[in-house]
């Protein structure tokens, strides 16, 4: 809605509140004028204005305590206080009360113009801030149905208040940095930058200056002053992914960043404050690092207060079918393409699959079925084409059901974790969360049968 058109006035003098009327529509503004707090807050209540010019002395109320109202009903209103007999602690007051500005009565023409004029860019600003963050949280939209993302998910909304560092770890393409970004958005940091750094992508030699920043002259092709990224990060979140790959010397000066909360350009013997929320992530096992030499144990410690580990794909079977309809309807709708529907079969083909690649392979399939099939209906076949599959074992005449896919993979994933615990039931039952009465009825549903000579404590 645009904020323009709507401004309520809120005055007990008529006279007052029909002089501003006939001021603001001679700059194309659309006004309402109501004469006590009461009226104040039901037209609040019942329609949307960006701004409200509000008296201070009321009939019924006093103005601080409809300001008050005004801004629960609406955080985002912007309010300006009038009267013609305030004093400096009554303007202190409606301040810390949230007023956006106070004008002094008899109003001066030019000053009420730009009072407007600034108050409503204000709201402007914060229309636009709220659609670019509704943009990007779409963005960094999660979809999952399975326990071990809720588990993430939990996890998220824990840490996301708070202001600790977070490593996030995970095989490559589970969607770390959609972690990343969900815990941003949902911080308090949420309006202020969320900046990237992928630290396998930057050469060794570059990766000092990208994260802190150089001056001119600095080394060979420095021609002008280039601000890091830790800077550009300032009052919001850095995520540094594949931290894992960071040199030592890399390592030790993110470690004095983190902990001084300054940072030193390279070439400049000076030192910049940062408010930075450091995330990180990696695909790599940190402590093998550590123990090989090759990553720093104090970093460690400072960046993995909190972590949050991404299952694969493979781990949240469940999730398959919903990323890839997901993903799918994404893709037709962002490029005006005729919606498609994943047939039983289509979905079946999905599970069967391994997904070395995770969540980003998926996607990649999804795209490529909405460009490549045509049909609304996606069949079995036309997924495995679009997968470079072989169609066999009757896969042409339908291939297997979706209950027949989950069974092959609940048998084969239940048979690797009994496998990975020496058939020990009890620590199979713990490490897949279930009772050991009900693994042991999932076992005879799928014809696992226990190896001779296991022991079950």
């Amino acid at each position: 809605m645009n904020c323009e058109q709507n401004i309520l006035i809120v005055d007990d003098d008529r006279e007052l509140g029909e002089t501003i009327q006939d001021l603001l529509s001679t700059k194309g503004y659309k006004t309402t004028w109501v004469g006590n707090g009461g009226d104040a807050v039901n037209s609040m209540q019942k329609q949307h204005f960006c701004m409200v010019l509000l008296d201070l002395l009321l009939p019924d109320t006093d103005g601080i305590q409809v300001l008050q109202r005004v801004l629960q009903i609406d955080p985002a209103a912007v309010v300006i206080m009038m009267s013609g007999h305030g004093t400096i602690e009554n303007a202190v007051k409606a301040t810390h009360s949230g007023a956006y500005d106070w004008l002094e009565k008899p109003l001066e023409k030019e000053r009420l113009f730009l009072a407007v004029r600034n108050g409503l860019d204000k709201c402007r600003l914060v229309q636009d801030k709220e659609r670019f963050l509704s943009e990007i949280k779409e963005q960094y939209r999660m979809v999952s149905v399975s326990k071990p993302m809720q588990q993430v998910f939990n996890l998220i909304d824990k840490v996301a208040g708070q202001n600790t560092s977070v490593l996030i770890t995970g095989e490559s393409g589970t969607g770390k940095e959609l972690v990343a970004g969900a815990i941003h958005l949902n911080s308090s940091r949420a309006a202020g930058p969320f900046v990237r750094v992928n630290c396998a992508a930057v050469p060794e030699t570059l990766i000092e200056s990208e994260l802190f920043g150089h001056t001119r002259g600095a080394f060979t092709g420095a021609h002008t002053d280039k601000q890091g990224k830790f800077q550009a990060a300032d009052g919001g979140t850095l995520f540094l992914d594949e931290i894992g790959d960071l040199s030592q010397s890399a390592q030790a000066k993110i470690l004095r960043a983190i902990e001084s909360g300054e940072v030193e350009r390279v070439g400049d013997a000076g030192l910049h404050k940062v408010n930075v929320r450091l995330i990180t992530a990696t695909n790599k096992d940190l402590r093998k690092l550590i123990a090989a030499g090759a990553f720093r144990e104090d970093l460690f410690h400072r960046i993995n207060v909190v972590e949050i580990h991404i299952p694969s794909l493979k781990e949240r079977m469940d999730d398959i079918v919903p990323l890839a309809q997901h993903y799918l309807e994404q893709y037709c709708e962002e490029n005006n393409i005729q919606l498609k529907t994943l047939e039983p079969a289509a979905e079946a083909v999905l599970m069967a699959h391994d997904w070395p690649g995770n969540v980003r392979e998926l996607r990649n399939v999804a795209e490529k079925i909405a460009i490549l099939v045509e049909s609304a209906d996606v069949t079995a076949q036309q997924v495995a084409a679009v997968m470079e599959i072989p169609q066999k074992d009757g896969m042409a005449d339908g291939g297997r059901t979706l209950a027949q896919a989950r069974q092959a993979f609940d048998k084969s994933f239940i048979t690797k974790t009994l496998e990975m615990n020496d058939w020990n039931v009890s620590r199979a039952a713990r490490v897949l969360d279930v009772h050991r009465s009900s693994l042991y009825d999932k076992m005879k549903q799928l014809g696992i049968e226990e190896v001779s000579g296991s022991r079950d404590t």
